[in-house]
């Protein structure tokens, strides 16, 4: 594929996927069929692929091969359908890409499985990855390794913050900190400091330099996830929505409105987040959401995505002026803003 081809970055997202996705279902073994149906639960439904995207983007932005980076994409998405069944759980998500969430349809014992099933199948396709791309692929493992293994503390930290803090308890550092591990990290610089490394640049400088401008588009897609969780539906979305209020997790939206309720709708707030996740009601629930858009907290967090959205972009302009590529350089800017200004 040439690069002028793509017409823009959702364009180049959906002339890969399809390589990808069958690359991911060529490692999914098939001597059982529940079980194997069970592995492919979100595989097949498919994901919107920005994570695999921004790997393939960037192997072609410093100079690589992507025929290189089609296996170590698919990993990339395949360590998302893994942990997402983990996290349905963890969350209480009834819905997924448009269908039941594993546990709901299979149970929570058979998608805890399934879910480490396919993380299993996904380390053994990153030690293909790093096979076929010679000396590239120690980097590009230890890389794979470190973006999982901070998710995972990323997570520990969202989590903690759910549980072990008010709603007045926390602040901007705490909530950044979480995200960064969580979300900025692994969706997306890490995919794209892979990309990278494929390409043959492992060099600190290289890492340091992506890491700068992606992490303020991870937290611009992290502020637009939280966003949505709020203000689409289900329909749109493909899940389940009001999963942040109802498990207590602390965004920025919440911050906001912390600061800005009136002592009455601020109490009310803190019975709510006082409940477990199984003890809020409907109307609880929906307390909350009407509070965040009379307070402003959802158009304040829409700001605040824009403004990251517009620091990456200035940040990548700046730093990697060097790429000589045009159009390889547009889908690229453009891809850093896809994620805070999608609707889904």
């Amino acid at each position: 594929m040439e690069h002028s081809d793509f017409a823009d970055f959702k364009d180049f997202v959906s002339r890969f996927k399809e390589p990808v996705y069958r690359r991911i279902i060529g490692y999914i073994p098939e001597h059982d069929k529940r079980f194997s149906e069970m592995m492919r639960c979100y595989v097949d439904r498919k994901g919107q692929y920005r994570r695999p995207s921004y790997l393939l983007l960037w192997t072609l932005l410093y100079g690589g091969d992507v025929s290189d980076a089609i296996l170590p994409a698919a990993v990339q998405q395949a360590s998302e359908d893994a942990v997402l069944m983990h996290d349905d759980i963890l969350d209480q998500n009834e819905l997924r890409r448009g269908g039941k969430s594993a546990h709901v349809m299979y149970g929570t014992d058979y998608a805890i499985i399934a879910g480490d099933a396919l993380y299993s199948v996904m380390w053994k396709m990153a030690f293909d990855a790093a096979a076929s791309i010679g000396v590239r692929g120690t980097a590009y493992l230890n890389k794979l390794h470190d973006m999982i293994f901070m998710t995972d503390y990323g997570q520990y930290l969202d989590v903690r913050l759910g549980k072990e803090f008010g709603i007045d308890e926390f602040d901007e550092d705490g909530y950044y900190k979480s995200i960064h591990m969580k979300s900025a990290y692994y969706s997306v610089y890490g995919p794209m400091q892979c990309g990278a490394i494929i390409a043959g640049h492992q060099e600190k400088e290289v890492m340091e330099r992506i890491s700068k401008y992606g992490t303020y588009a991870g937290y611009a897609f992290q502020i637009k996830d939280d966003i949505l969780d709020c203000s689409s539906t289900e329909d749109v979305l493909g899940k389940s929505i009001g999963n942040d209020v109802k498990e207590g997790t602390k965004t920025l939206i919440l911050m906001h409105a912390v600061h800005n309720a009136d002592s009455t709708s601020l109490t009310r707030m803190k019975e709510i987040y006082s409940k477990g996740p199984g003890q809020k009601s409907d109307g609880e629930i929906k307390f909350v959401l009407e509070k965040f858009r009379e307070l402003g907290s959802l158009a304040y967090a829409e700001k605040k995505a824009e403004e990251f959205t517009e620091k990456a972009i200035s940040e990548f302009d700046r730093l990697e002026h060097s790429i000589s590529d045009p159009k390889l350089k547009s889908l690229a800017r453009e891809s850093l803003g896809h994620a805070s200004r999608r609707s889904k």
